[in-house]
């Protein structure tokens, strides 16, 4: 389950590009950041994908992803031209693909490597979907097949693509708006696959299964992260976006909830509560260059946000994760933190919030200076920004690790913790 949302720049408070997207997968999915640098490919060259081999594009961008470990897609990615893209997952009437195809998330990456701004992309996204489907399993355990709608922005406009088999429909955006799992585009589509007359049909009456958002709350995450873009018209910020990724609502608890209705998601017991937001990225673009802001880790009430920037290579955040425990790597250590968290809840989440935030804030005012400045600057500033992070991570992992009173109080939360950290080999969590 997935939120993706963008305010262009005429809502923004400095006139700049404003992006974002959740990464919500299962609990041991490990997310990865990764940099592709620009690359030349032989004429010929084939390239795998998650599912298939296709044909490799003669040049491919720079990119910086968060993807599931095991795919060969992404949730999230830039590209060097700040064209921006994420990936949702929607159940349709078509969902029907018999062979194995291009999967939403190769398409994200797909795209963002063969595309300079948003129309480019919407050409390369529906040539491969109307080639090759898109079937075939998107997540790591079972096999799970849904089709996708995405959100993305350049530097002038931003645009929502939604699937339905290999058909599809674009609809423009004018100055903001957010997707989740569920079709939006009425008859108020700006081009479609399947008729060239703007009000022939509905979109989302035709193609969608209704049965499915009510179950994940989709019509209640994508009107939290719209209403609160409403509200911050003309005052929209990185910050303001940070803000929104973290919306729990009042009252939430992640043992309780019964559906995904908040925006940073937790796993929870319950039916239809198995995905968390593992990873999470926020783009920014103007004049002066673009910046990404990524967690690179799960738990984004708990995570904090760090500085990348195209043409420069990622700091040291060790080994690719996969779904076993490794403290080597970002991500999983992290875990340490914020599974440890998710034990007090209440009270753990606003006191380690109270550091991070400061942290984060001396992050935001710092760059300004340093998007100005030569990429040697920005390495060694991108470099500094992810060790403070993870020296502040690790004295809330000991913090915790002190304290033998951290239990699960309700047993149903405790027994799913103890089965999903059993299966990544993670142990010393509490009991």
């Amino acid at each position: 389950m997935c939120d993706t949302l963008v305010a262009l720049s005429d809502v923004t408070q400095n006139g700049s590009v404003i992006f974002a997207k959740s990464a919500d997968c299962e609990v041991n999915e490990a997310n990865a950041i990764v940099r592709i640098p620009h690359q030349r490919h032989f004429r010929g060259e084939a390239v795998r994908v998650t599912h298939l081999v296709i044909p490799q594009a003669e040049e491919t961008y720079e990119v910086f992803l968060t993807k599931a470990f095991w795919t060969y897609g992404a949730e999230i990615g830039i590209n060097e031209f700040g064209l921006a893209m994420g990936e949702e997952a929607v159940y349709t009437t078509e969902m029907s693909e018999e062979k194995d195809g291009v999967i939403g998330p190769d398409l994200v990456r797909l795209g963002l490597e063969r595309a300079k701004n948003c129309q480019e992309a919407i050409e390369v996204i529906t040539d491969l979907l109307e080639q090759y489907g898109q079937g075939g399993s998107a997540e790591l355990k079972g096999n799970s097949h849904f089709d996708s709608s995405f959100l993305m922005a350049d530097t002038k406009e931003a645009y929502i693509l939604e699937t339905a088999g290999r058909k599809w429909a674009v609809r423009k955006i004018e100055s903001f708006d957010s997707i989740s799992n569920l079709l939006t585009i009425r008859e108020n589509y700006t081009r479609c696959s399947l008729t060239s007359n703007s009000a022939e049909f509905d979109w989302a009456k035709r193609f969608a299964l209704p049965e499915y958002p009510p179950n994940l709350g989709s019509v209640e995450r994508q009107s939290v992260t719209y209403n609160m873009l409403k509200e911050n018209q003309g005052k929209i910020t990185v910050k303001t976006f940070f803000e929104i990724m973290r919306h729990h609502g009042e009252g939430y608890h992640p043992a309780k909830a019964e559906a995904h209705r908040n925006i940073c998601v937790h796993a929870g017991p319950q039916e239809n509560r198995w995905w968390q937001a593992d990873g999470v990225m926020v783009t920014e673009v103007d004049e002066q260059g673009m910046v990404a802001w990524v967690t690179g880790t799960s738990g984004t009430c708990v995570s904090i946000f760090k500085p990348v920037f195209l043409g420069v290579d990622l700091p040291d955040i060790g080994p690719l994760p996969t779904e076993h425990f490794d403290p080597r790597s970002l991500w999983w250590k992290h875990e340490l933190l914020h599974r440890r968290a998710m034990a007090d809840f209440e009270n753990l989440v606003p006191e380690i919030r109270q550091d991070f935030d400061q942290l984060e804030n001396q992050f935001l005012q710092e760059v300004e200076t340093v998007k100005k400045g030569t990429l040697a600057e920005k390495k060694d500033f991108m470099e500094d920004c992810f060790a403070r992070a993870m020296r502040a991570t690790e004295v809330w992992i000991n913090r915790l690790r002190a304290r033998p009173d951290l239990k699960f109080t309700d047993p149903a939360y405790h027994a799913m913790w103890k089965k999903l950290n059993a299966e990544a080999g993670l142990v010393g969590m509490p009991a």
